[in-house]
């Protein structure tokens, strides 16, 4: 019995792919020249998808920004275990999507992404780091993270960059509503399971 070939395939990919450490703003047209192995690698698997559209394979990509959520937050996580850091002044911006809105993204991509497409699934606020730990030590009555140099010895497994990612082209071809826009407004809610 044969069987049929995806209708769509939807590789969830990273915005890690983006090299950009300018503080530019960064769409699907930027290239994807990262500098960090992983992120190599996750553009290596982008162009074999792609590649393989040749044989009508029906690859879509989403590059997700860092998730935060009921489980998730690399930056929210460091900071309740007393391991962040503000790396220089601070002014490093950082990109996230809350997890209900990546699974949101993926179920727009199924229904309405077309096949050979790269989206940004990111919210609509990227914030510099010292912006987002003054929230969080504001609203959890903490006191900011230390303060090092910029590049001392922090290194992560996607690399350092620094760059506004755009979702524009999610939300206007895919139509996609996030339910948490801002990054204040996701960590505020309350765990929906």
């Amino acid at each position: 019995m044969a069987s049929s070939p995806p209708q769509k395939f939807v590789y969830t990919s990273s915005t890690s792919v983006y090299g950009q450490n300018d503080a530019s703003i960064v769409t699907e047209e930027n290239p994807a020249e990262p500098q960090e192995a992983t992120a190599k690698i996750l553009v290596e698997a982008e162009e074999s998808l792609m590649a393989a559209r040749a044989t009508y394979f029906p690859a879509i990509i989403l590059r997700v920004a860092g998730i935060y959520g009921p489980g998730r937050g690399h930056w929210f996580k460091q900071f309740l275990r007393g391991k962040a850091c503000i790396e220089g002044d601070g002014s490093r911006w950082l990109n996230m999507i809350h997890r209900d809105d990546v699974v949101g993204c993926i179920i727009a991509a199924l229904e309405r992404g077309r096949p050979g497409e790269i989206y940004n699934a990111v919210d609509k606020e990227p914030v510099m780091q010292l912006k987002l730990f003054e929230w969080l030590a504001a609203e959890l009555k903490r006191p900011l993270p230390p303060r090092f140099p910029a590049g001392a010895g922090i290194r992560r497994k996607r690399g350092v960059t620094n760059k506004r990612v755009s979702n524009a082209k999610l939300r206007n071809e895919l139509k996609y509503e996030f339910q948490f826009p801002i990054f204040r407004e996701g960590y505020r809610a309350k765990s929906r399971g």
